[in-house]
């Protein structure tokens, strides 16, 4: 299991070449399928438009780098993410997780997901620095029903029962 923070600033190599093409600018995630969707690239070379590439064009996602067969599965991120439901990772991290019931559960800190599918799994939620450094950070399952807005995000109330200290 990864976490999505980790990506961020990876090298972007193909393997074809062993160039690196680019670092991991950003990552793009569909809430409602619970599945990274693809990757924004910040590149050597500035385009005039943002470059992406899709999670199913990626060949690996290693602790060091993210693999490419070549850099022609790079392309225009308005022609690969739905602009209407897809949301950037470094939007979502910040965010305060709220239960429907008005409980305060946290901020969203991370997000683990599998690196062979794409799947989100966990997301690790922080109290507070000082909580942190006392007891852990916690984490809870990825909620099938979840409402993301600008400063929050909302969950179905039994999320706070299944919020537990990371191990």
């Amino acid at each position: 299991m990864h976490r999505l923070q980790d990506l961020l600033g990876l090298p972007l190599l193909e393997t074809e070449t062993g160039t690196q093409i680019g670092q991991i600018k950003d990552v793009v995630l569909h809430i409602e399928e619970a599945r990274v969707y693809g990757v924004t690239i910040d590149e050597e070379k500035q385009k005039a438009f943002e470059m992406g590439i899709a999670y199913v064009d990626l060949l690996s996602v290693g602790r060091d780098a993210v693999m490419v067969r070549n850099h022609s599965v790079m392309q225009q991120c308005a022609a690969i993410f739905e602009i209407t439901s897809n949301y950037y990772v470094k939007e979502l991290f910040k965010k305060e997780i709220i239960t429907e019931d008005g409980l305060r559960l946290g901020i969203l800190v991370d997000i683990f997901f599998d690196t062979s599918t794409g799947e989100m799994k966990w997301y690790q939620i922080s109290d507070s620095l000082v909580s942190d450094l006392l007891y852990g950070r916690r984490i809870m399952p990825l909620p099938k029903i979840q409402i993301v807005g600008k400063d929050t995000v909302i969950v179905p109330g039994e999320m706070a029962k299944l919020l537990h200290k990371e191990e």
